[in-house]
């Protein structure tokens, strides 16, 4: 337990780092509902919905679509592929279709008795269509590593509905031009609160320091503090008799 919270304070230690080298420029909030159905194979399929925008006022938002399909080929790796529709909606710039397909790569490398650890390379290929005729349309290419650390499950609410806590952080790697990206991502630090509320429910609170920069030439770095909700449901079409949750858990699978 004392090795969770350690995790827990190097977040904190790495936030306040963050933030010495950046400036605040908004609060966000977040809102997901994702859902996986299990198939008696080992491929299973789902996905995910959800809105952003600024917490403070509307001066954008966005909605998202993001079907996945995933195949685990033993309990350390697993791979996935999905498609998503991103649609911004900005009221002082060109509104933003973006449509992204993907590529992950998950590892869950370390189980101990008080955490698991895993991690997940990401490549995201970018299409942009800008309302805006006068802005051309782009393509992009992204990379994304992913490591990220959950305790195990803590039954201090009772054995039916443990929680758990999760600390992350994702590394951001464009290749090619950003001139017509306002803010391009870098960096995501993540502290989450996990409850189980059911067989196949659960919920996760994450509070996220991002930071980016100004378009990709300007060098300005600037932080956003994120929070985000996120809802799983689970649909297990397996046959075989249900398991303790915790061992069915697909860490990395579950984050997007």
């Amino acid at each position: 337990m004392n090795k969770v919270y350690v995790f827990i304070a190097l977040f904190f230690v790495l936030v306040h780092q963050e933030e010495a080298i950046g400036q605040e420029i908004d609060n966000q909030f977040w809102l997901n509902y994702s859902l996986k159905v299990k198939t008696p194979t080992k491929f299973s399929y789902g996905g995910d919905i959800g809105v952003r925008g600024v917490w403070s006022n509307s001066e954008w938002n966005q909605i998202l679509i993001r079907p996945s399909a995933n195949y685990k080929f033993n309990k350390t790796f697993s791979v996935a592929l999905a498609t998503a529709i991103f649609y911004t909606d900005n009221n002082y710039t060109s509104n933003i279709t973006e449509f992204r397909i993907h590529q992950d790569f998950n590892v869950e490398w370390l189980q101990t008795k008080w955490f698991s650890m895993f991690s997940r390379l990401r490549i995201e290929q970018r299409f942009f269509t800008y309302q805006d005729n006068s802005i051309s349309d782009e393509f992009r290419v992204r990379g994304r590593l992913l490591l990220g650390a959950q305790s195990q499950d803590l039954k201090w609410f009772g054995p039916k509905r443990p929680i758990y806590f999760q600390l992350l952080y994702e590394g951001f790697q464009t290749f090619g031009s950003d001139n017509t990206e306002f803010l391009v991502n870098q960096g995501r630090f993540h502290i989450a609160f996990g409850h189980r509320i059911a067989k196949n429910w659960k919920y996760e609170f994450h509070f996220i320091e991002q930071s980016s920069r100004l378009y990709e030439t300007s060098g300005l770095k600037v932080g956003q503090e994120i929070f985000r909700l996120r809802l799983f449901h689970t649909i297990n079409l397996k046959n075989s008799k249900p398991t303790n949750p915790e061992n069915e858990e697909d860490r990395v699978d579950d984050f997007n």
